[in-house]
This record gives structure tokens, sequence and C-alpha cells, in this order.
């Protein structure tokens, strides 16, 4: 267990360098920074964030939280540190041009592993105790991680020949993020919070469980065409994005019938962590709900023809749901100490700071929409980019002030 503290350190300290960056991020945006490459810092804060943040994280958790004790096998503890060194060394060479091509094997590099990983981890997870939504789940989300790579791939051989296909791009780019999105970082987390909520529940409720989890793991592939909707259409294409569509609204109503037991959970914890468990799991369900409705052309033009919607759609996931998430769960299992006023306040400066984000960004993407988008968005959102980063690093140092676990 002493491996456990040592990694969840780590990724929290990543999460205060995901702030930084960015703040970085839009600080270029509004001042004169010529010694900053935007474009290669806004590829930095991604790759930190899904590798050093939320990568190193979700594995730690699955791999000590889990049932099966996986930590006490050597070779978990080596993937982890490969994730964690390969996103440093990444943090160190994507920002700079004369450095692209190290960058790019570095990936590859990491891609390998993660392949490795994979394999190693579903042969185990079959072995364990774990109940069969837990692995349907773990093992989901680990195949959404490998299969995530093919975006990485196609990316890159459309930079090597020098593509200009603007829609191969597009779609590699959107399919890769719906994989390590609403696959990989959302497929892990409810394994892990199913995982704990599970036990000692009623056989109804186990069974709502479970349908929902499969038909969030159906959803995965098919949903992903939403993305792709501006293409010439086809009828097999067509029929593929509806049954996306429906498995995402089923997946929808489902979660609400889930809904009593979580928040049964809920009423055993602190109010601080409750709000900030409703707002993660709020921000799961409106995603899914808006992302059902992309099947409409409307909407599929709101949330993908037009960047801030873009920007706060991916944040909803990644900031209001899979991020709340993991430091709820750390507050838990006591990584945090939710007792102390310090952590309490620290939580709350995050939370609030990860709804107004969200809020700027939706105004923002509908302000552009509606023609009347308003500057001071971009200071607005600066702002908030602040506090954010002074969330994370109160929360740094409330993990700094909590007792060892």
């Amino acid at each position: 267990m002493h491996f456990k503290k040592i990694w969840i350190n780590l990724s929290i300290a990543n999460l205060c360098i995901v702030a930084v960056l960015g703040v970085l991020m839009r600080s270029k945006i509004i001042f004169d920074l010529p010694w900053i490459d935007y474009n290669r810092l806004v590829d930095t804060h991604g790759y930190f964030a899904f590798m050093g943040w939320a990568t190193l994280a979700l594995i730690t958790l699955m791999i000590h939280e889990l049932p099966g004790a996986l930590y006490n096998k050597r070779k978990y503890h080596f993937f982890l540190g490969a994730i964690f060194l390969s996103s440093w060394a990444t943090l160190f060479t994507t920002p700079f041009e004369s450095c692209k091509s190290i960058s790019e094997y570095i990936s590859i590099v990491y891609i390998l592993f993660t392949y490795i990983f994979s394999w190693i981890f579903i042969k185990d997870i079959l072995k364990t105790t774990a109940t069969k939504t837990v692995k349907l789940l773990s093992i989901s989300s680990v195949l959404c991680l490998v299969l995530s790579s093919l975006g990485v791939f196609m990316l890159a051989y459309l930079f090597s020949v020098k593509s200009l296909n603007a829609i191969l791009y597009r779609d590699a780019l959107f399919g890769y993020l719906h994989l390590q999105y609403n696959g990989f970082f959302t497929l892990a987390a409810f394994a892990l919070l199913f995982n704990k909520v599970i036990s000692n529940t009623g056989d109804k409720a186990e069974k709502n469980i479970h349908h929902f989890s499969i038909l969030l793991c159906l959803s995965t592939l098919p949903s992903m065409f939403l993305a792709f909707l501006w293409h010439n259409i086809t009828l097999p294409f067509q029929l593929i994005c509806i049954a996306g569509s429906i498995l995402l609204f089923l997946s929808f109503m489902w979660f609400i019938l889930c809904l009593p037991l979580l928040i049964k959970k809920f009423k055993l914890v602190i109010p601080s962590i409750r709000y900030m468990a409703i707002s993660s799991l709020g921000a799961f369900l409106l995603k899914l709900f808006l992302q059902s409705l992309t099947i409409f052309n409307a909407v599929n033009i709101l949330v993908f023809g037009n960047r801030p919607m873009i920007m706060g759609f991916l944040h909803l996931i990644f900031l209001g749901f899979v991020t709340l998430f993991l430091i709820i769960y750390f507050t838990q299992k006591e990584i945090l100490n939710s007792k102390s006023s310090f952590t309490q306040f620290a939580l709350l400066l995050f939370t609030i700071a990860v709804i107004l984000n969200e809020a700027l960004l939706m105004l923002q993407g509908l302000g552009g929409i509606l023609i009347a988008g308003n500057p001071l968005f971009s200071w607005y959102l600066w702002g908030v980019g602040i506090l954010l980063l002074i969330g994370t690093l109160l929360i740094a140092l409330a993990r700094i002030r909590t007792k060892p676990v």
C-alpha cells in the first residue's frame, strides 16, 4: 500500500501541472507571449492531462481497489512508472518543435506499454472475485484505451504525409477523444464506483446497475459515429448513429434508476463531499443526455461545429465528472482528510471553479453561435483558470497536511 500513496501523490502533483498549463494556454490568448507556441502547448496540456493525471490516477486505483490485490504484482508498478515517466517526457518535449520527433517516439512507447498492460490486466481481473459488472466495466475501459490509439496512429500518418484531408483529421481526433473520454475514463470510473457500492445492495438495485453498465458499454462504439455526421450519410451509417443515440438515452434512463442507491450512499458522507458527488454525477447525466441528442443535426452542429462548445463538452466529462470523481474517491479512502476545514475549503473552491469554467465555456459557445460573443469571455476564462489552479494547489497542500494512509 506504500506504493499506492506514492502514485496518488504523483498524480495529484501532475493535476497541479495540468492546471498550470491551462493557465498558460489562456494567458497566451490574452497576452503577447511570443516564447509560447500555442498549438504545441495545447498538445502538451492534452497529453499531460490524459497521461499524467487521469490515466495514472485511474490505473493506480484500479490496481489497488479492485479485487485480486493486483498491487502485489511488481509488474503493475512498472507500468505505473512507465506512465508517469512518459507523461513527464512529453511535458519536456512536446512544447518544442525541435523535439517533435522525440515526442512522437515517446507517444508510441507509451501506447505499447498500454497494450501490454491491458493484456495482462484483462487476464488477471478475469481470475478475481470481482462482480460481473465490475469485470465488464474494467475490461471494456482498457479495451477503449487500446482502441483509442488508432486515432493517434492515424493522426501521426496524416502529419507524416502532410495530408490536408480535414475530414480524416477530424475523424481521427474525435475518435481518439471519444474513446478516451466516453470510453476509458468513464468506464474505469464506474468500475471503481460500482465496486464500492454494489455490495450489500438488493437484487433489484444490483440488476439496475448491471443493466446500466451493459448499456453504457454497448453505447461506446456506435455513439462514436455521432461525431462523424459531417460525412455523406449512408443508410448503414445512419442506423449505427441511431443505435448509438438510443443506447445513450437508455443508459441515461437506467442511470436514473440507479440514483436512489447512490443517493442513499451519499447521505453517509459529509455535505461538502455530497455536493461534489452530486455535481460529478450531474455532469455525467447532462453529458449522456446531450450526447444522445446529437443525432439531430441542429444539436450536432451546436456541439461539434463550435470550438467553445466542444471544449465545454470535453471539460464536462474530464473535469466535471472524472476529475471530481477521482478527488471524491481520494477523500473516501482518507487520502485527503475530509474532516479538515482546510480540505473542505479546497474541495469547495475547486468544485466552484469547475462549475464556473463549464458555464463560461457553454455561454461563450452560445454567444459565438448567436453572433453575440463577448471578448471579455477570454478574461473571464483566464480568471477561472487561475481559480482552478489555486484549487488544485490547495488540494495538493491538503494532501500534504493529511496524515499518511
